[in-house]
């Protein structure tokens, strides 16, 4: 069986390889995934992802104008607009993904950055591209959801965050979704030597995939 996916904030495909390189099986069926695209507003992430995955990425930038403003300390430039749902559907060929994978920058949340610069408008423009992606995707797909949304980032996104991580709540509950936060040592889970911990959040939308998600040992 295969099985589509659409990675947000994609960067250069570390994310999408490992989808890629994944197989499950069950019942004597195996599951694989194919990408469909990555999305990314560097232009040599893109290029890179595309090099190591295979697969099309496109750039987008998913500030919206306000957030660009508080982040980049001046207008866009005139060639500039902001993403639209529309223009996700469109990266994907109109083709619904089953699996949404999301990393959205984390400088903002990450304890490397001082409480002083994480409060100001710049760092809080980034931190609600969370949110603005997130939305940006049930929109897209609004009439066939994607039956798995996975959400990588900073454990600490739960408390710089943890309004931000309520706002995505309700809005995936809305549109039919339940989910389930939890965090994972890096390292342990692949005999790394470095203890990396890392946050995720899995929403589950319950009419297209009635079975839970379970995780392996």
């Amino acid at each position: 069986m295969e099985f589509t996916a659409l990675h947000l904030f994609a960067g250069i495909g570390g994310g999408a390889l490992g989808f890629q390189q994944g197989r499950g099986e069950f019942a004597g069926q195996v599951g694989q995934v194919r990408t469909l695209c990555g999305i990314d507003v560097d232009a040599e992430a893109c290029q890179d992802f595309e090099r190591i995955t295979g697969a099309p990425a496109i750039q987008m930038d998913l500030f919206d104008r306000e957030q660009y403003v508080a982040f980049h300390g001046k207008n866009p430039s005139a060639d500039w607009r902001e993403v639209r749902p529309h223009d996700i559907w469109l990266a994907t060929g109109g083709e619904t993904p089953d699996i949404i994978f999301t990393s959205a920058p984390c400088k903002g949340f990450s304890g490397l950055l001082p409480t002083k610069s994480a409060v100001t408008d710049k760092y809080q423009a980034l931190n609600r591209l969370t949110v603005r992606g997130l939305r940006l995707v049930v929109e897209a797909y609004k009439e066939d959801p994607p039956a798995l949304i996975i959400f990588e980032n900073v454990p600490r996104i739960q408390s710089r965050g943890s309004a931000l991580l309520n706002e995505i709540q309700r809005m995936l509950k809305k549109h039919g979704y339940v989910f389930h936060f939890a965090t994972h040592d890096c390292g342990e889970l692949g005999g790394l030597g470095q203890h990396r911990r890392r946050f995720l959040m899995i929403a589950r939308h319950e009419q297209k995939m009635a079975n839970f998600v379970y995780k392996p040992a």
